[in-house]
């Protein structure tokens, strides 16, 4: 094998891109699995997401979008509930920002910033899901009153701060269990 065909960590591109399709499936796997039970509509995303934890150790942060990519498309796809598909592709992604957001010195600062992206990505996930797509149910269910719309808005952002909060003790869990299973 030539050395062109060995990326940084010792692993062949081959690895790379059959890691990378078997996490997919699993993100994959997780959401349509999720619609089994309308309760997990906003935690199998969440959790499809951890699948890029792996993803990112081993094969890198741009692989990791790669197979965020494929996930969100094959779910929206072929999943049933379309509403949790939305969610993975507005918020699935967090996994591979987060090392980044965290690098910022101020932690006022970064509570801002990782606050600002949420609530950001909850509105525009809203706006997309109601206006553009015009999924009915969501609509009439957020069109009583402007303070249920807050409310659910303001409950996406602090599960999503939840969810941060989760992911800095998870990761170096995943890391070393990915360490174990695959052999460095």
């Amino acid at each position: 094998m030539s050395a062109g065909n060995v990326p940084a960590g010792g692993r062949s591109k081959t690895f790379a891109l059959a890691f990378g399709a078997l996490m997919a499936a699993a993100g994959t796997a997780v959401m349509l699995l999720g619609a089994l039970v309308p309760v997990f509509t906003y935690c199998s995303p969440l959790l499809a997401s951890l699948f890029l934890l792996p993803v990112i150790d081993i094969c890198g942060r741009r692989n990791a979008v790669l197979v965020w990519v494929v996930t969100s498309v094959l779910v929206l796809l072929i999943g049933a509930d379309k509403e949790a598909a939305f969610f993975y592709l507005f918020f699935g992604w967090y996994p591979v920002a987060k090392d980044g957001l965290d690098r910022i010195g101020s932690k006022a600062l970064r509570f801002l910033l990782k606050l600002l992206l949420f609530s950001t990505a909850a509105a525009a996930m809203y706006a997309l899901t109601c206006y553009v797509l015009g999924i009915e149910e969501i609509i009439e269910t957020f069109s009583e009153s402007w303070w249920v719309n807050a409310l659910f808005l303001a409950a996406i952002v602090f599960c999503m701060m939840l969810f941060d909060a989760a992911l800095t003790r998870l990761a170096p869990r995943i890391q070393r269990l990915t360490e174990k299973i695959i052999k460095r």
